[in-house]
């Protein structure tokens, strides 16, 4: 982090401008949309266009009408901008390329990085990928693949060290009488960075006032009524929300299980680490700026809020995954993680590398000026090879491990995964479909595994059928089965001929992700 890749673009950029080329840059959010832009067009002019979702249907068509006319020759974008009209493009950028927002994971689906080596190969152009924490896949290729190639920028280009990074154990601080979401390390922290008149970034992967409600008498859980989750109470509105359909309802006032009144808050929020931060700033002259997917709703919400903190004089930033990669604001002198464990434990075999990216992107926005950074990590689970790794500045403690695992459970990069999900209102009749999808494909390849064997090829493995982590959501029960095939091996025939045997089903969908990201 801070090792200067964007100006690595700019001048790559540069290059093929000369030679009357264009240049297409992909972010991973929108909301670091406003600060490349500035950056490229305080470099290239008003010969950069840019598009992402945010903007209106004629603001996306003015700016596909410039691209497609030649009159703008450097694209930024989210990922759909890769399909920007440009006639003669000669570099893809994707910086940030580990991150999952460059997977489209609804129809049609596709992973970014692999359309763009295609789109690269036959266009005669080159493709860069970007990231001081690259994706395990694309580590893998530049160890097996010649025309892949690994530069690695190692120090910062200020010359400046990366951030002291200080892991405090929760567990230790609540065995000694702290209560409170903020460690007593955390709170010196901030106190101190804030007389000082300098900023800080604090980092929540949560949304809402708290995950759900709980009554300490019967230990009942609000839940929706269409989907197997519980509900995520805001406090501001004093509502639950499903995040998955939307549903929102009133907040009891007694438990409507037992007519209890002692309704505990679980978790913590966005929105209440954001109450507990004033309380506990009160006595300071200091700016608080949350920024959340409830905070950026609006037009042009993530630029505002982002200039806000860049204007303030001494402000705490706090916000979700967002703010954790990208933003470059050398006041920035503390960086503090609410809790690292969100991430760590969810049953989703990429969960570690996630966590860890997440983790080594937000310390980077500590220390990225000339006076130097701290960054503290709060956790139940300080030896953990993840926060170890963050810890020492050494990624290896992590992937070492991390690709091991995957190499005995055959995982990514080892394989490519097939999600294939089928969902209906009736759970009798989607956990058929997919029953039968499954003895089809098991059929399949035990009859061809003579065939794969004399190839040298390992045979593809179905695992599954099994009901999703959240089996029901907006009224619609969820069945998947994994499929693990050898990498080359061009699964998608053998899936579909199964899916026309099969044949449709009234009330039944199925949608089929290859190289899936989302398994939940």
């Amino acid at each position: 982090t801070g090792s200067g890749k964007t100006e690595v673009y700019l001048r790559a950029i540069e290059n093929e401008l000369e030679q009357g080329r264009g240049a297409i840059v992909l972010v991973p959010e929108i909301s670091l949309t406003p600060q490349t832009v500035a950056r490229f067009r305080g470099r290239f002019g008003d010969t950069v266009a840019v598009l992402h979702s945010r903007m209106s249907q004629g603001e996306r068509f003015d700016q596909w009408d410039l691209i497609r006319e030649g009159r703008t020759r450097v694209v930024v974008g989210a990922r759909s901008a890769l399909f920007a009209p440009m006639e003669n493009g000669g570099i893809v950028i994707i910086d940030e390329e580990h991150e999952s927002s460059y997977k489209q994971d609804q129809a049609p689906r596709y992973v970014t990085r692999d359309v763009a080596e295609w789109m690269v190969r036959s266009h005669g152009a080159v493709l860069v990928l970007g990231s001081a924490t690259p994706s395990l896949e694309a580590l893998h290729r530049c160890a097996v693949e010649p025309s892949w190639t690994r530069v690695e920028m190692p120090g910062r280009a200020n010359g400046k060290p990366l951030p002291d990074i200080n892991v405090v154990d929760m567990a230790r601080e609540f065995g000694g009488g702290n209560r409170s979401m903020f460690s007593r390390d955390l709170q010196n922290a901030l106190f101190e960075v804030l007389d000082k008149g300098e900023k800080a970034v604090l980092l929540l992967n949560q949304r809402g006032f708290a995950q759900f409600l709980l009554c300490r008498d019967c230990g009942f859980v609000p839940e929706c009524d269409s989907c197997s989750t519980s509900l995520t109470y805001h406090e501001r509105a004093a509502k639950l929300v499903c995040h998955h359909c939307g549903a929102t309802r009133p907040v009891p006032a007694v438990c409507p299980e037992c007519g209890s009144p002692y309704l505990k808050r679980f978790g913590a929020g966005t929105q209440r680490v954001e109450s507990e931060l004033s309380s506990l700033v009160a006595d300071r002259e200091c700016r608080i700026i949350r920024m959340d997917a409830d905070s950026t709703r609006g037009k042009d919400a993530h630029k505002k809020l982002l200039e806000q903190f860049d204007a303030a004089d001494c402000a705490v930033l706090l916000g979700t995954q967002m703010i954790a990669k990208g933003l470059d604001f050398p006041e920035v002198t503390l960086v503090g993680v609410v809790n690292a464990d969100f991430a760590l434990k969810l049953p989703d075999f990429r969960a570690g590398e996630r966590a860890y990216d997440l983790l080594e992107q937000v310390a980077g926005r500590a220390g990225r000026g000339d006076r130097p950074g701290e960054v503290i990590i709060q956790t139940y689970l300080p030896e953990d090879p993840v926060i170890r790794a963050v810890a020492e500045h050494d990624r290896s403690i992590f992937t070492d491990y991390d690709l091991d695992q995957r190499r005995d459970a055959l995982y990514p990069p080892f394989v490519r995964l097939v999600n294939i999900l089928v969902w209906s209102v009736n759970r009798d009749d989607a956990k058929d479909y997919i029953g039968r999808i499954a003895k089809l494909l098991k059929r399949r390849w035990h009859a061809a595994a003579p065939d794969f064997l004399r190839a040298g090829s390992a045979v593809p493995q179905v695992l599954g059928p099994a009901s999703c982590v959240i089996e029901r959501a907006k009224d619609r029960y969820r069945f998947h089965l994994l499929v693990k095939s050898p990498v080359g091996y061009h699964v998608s025939d053998d899936i579909d001929a199964c899916l026309k045997e099969v044949g449709s089903v009234r009330g039944v969908s199925v949608s089929v992700d290859v190289d899936a990201y989302d398994l939940m």
